[in-house]
Order: structure tokens, then C-alpha cells, then sequence
């Protein structure tokens, strides 16, 4: 069996895919594992990380072929490609709380939610927003001012 760095060389040198399918094999439940790991135990995000970091192989394996462990790029980038992917959910998912709230404050009265129970909701979504999405928001929403107020 050839090691990492000849299967790299055959593959960007020969465009070898069966070099490059044995670097998958042989590297894909380390990738794998170590996502799911990162991404909580969500299979579909970790299977999302581990053909993100086999394409960055794929992109990158030139510059790989001096590399002295290529488990170790793995590793990384698979550290690098879950945190990001993780926080991009949790960024969507924060888009999306903010807008079901501002879907309830834009609903007619007789749908409106409990204040009690939104107010703190509200304010925490606000707070997360940046300093020009937060201003928007207020001056549109809470100050009821026009969409396009102060050349925005």
C-alpha cells in the first residue's frame, strides 16, 4: 500500500483518482468521526464538513505532496471547516428566531404573542445584532420609522 505522499503525487501529477479514492478511504471514518464529534453528533453535518475537507484536499493536494503528516492537515482542517460550519448554523438559526419575532410583531393584534413571554426574547435577539443591523432595527421597528429613513 503506498503512503499518503505518493498516492498525493500520483494524483496531482498523473490525475490519478484512484489514487486520490484511497486517500479517502484510508483517511474518511478519522475525518468523519472527528466531525461528528465537533458537530455534536449531527451525521448530516459531519458528512457536510468531511466532503468539504476532501475537496480542500482535492484543491490543495499539490502543496500536500511535501507534507509530513498528512493526518495532522486532516485533523486540522477538519477542526477548522466543523467550527466554521457550526457557527454558520447558529448564526442562521439566530436569523431565523429574529425573523419569526419580527413576523410576530408585524402580525395583526388579535395574533400577537404574549409580551411577557416575548420581551426578553426581543431584547436578546436585538442585542445580537451588529451595531447597523441593531440602529435598523429599532428605528424601523420600534420607532416605526420608514424603511429607507436616513439614506440607508
Amino acid at each position: 500500500m503506498s503512503d499518503d505522499a505518493a498516492l498525493l503525487h500520483r494524483y496531482t501529477e498523473e490525475h490519478s483518482e484512484p489514487a486520490f479514492r484511497e486517500l479517502v478511504d484510508r483517511h474518511l471514518s478519522v475525518v468523519y468521526s472527528s466531525a461528528l464529534r465537533r458537530c455534536n453528533g449531527n451525521t448530516h453535518a459531519a458528512a457536510d464538513v468531511a466532503q468539504r475537507v476532501f475537496i480542500a484536499l482535492a484543491q490543495q493536494a499539490r502543496s500536500l505532496t511535501q507534507h509530513t503528516v498528512l493526518t495532522a492537515w486532516l485533523y486540522a482542517t477538519t477542526r477548522n471547516v466543523a467550527v466554521d460550519l457550526v457557527r454558520a448554523e447558529r448564526r442562521r438559526q439566530a436569523h431565523e428566531k429574529e425573523s419569526h419575532i419580527m413576523q410576530e410583531l408585524l402580525s395583526p393584534p388579535e395574533a400577537s404573542a404574549d409580551w411577557n413571554q416575548l420581551r426578553p426574547v426581543l431584547d436578546g435577539a436585538i442585542d445580537e445584532l451588529s451595531g447597523g443591523d441593531r440602529e435598523a432595527v429599532l428605528l424601523r421597528f420600534l420607532f416605526r420609522l420608514p424603511a429607507g429613513f436616513g439614506g440607508h
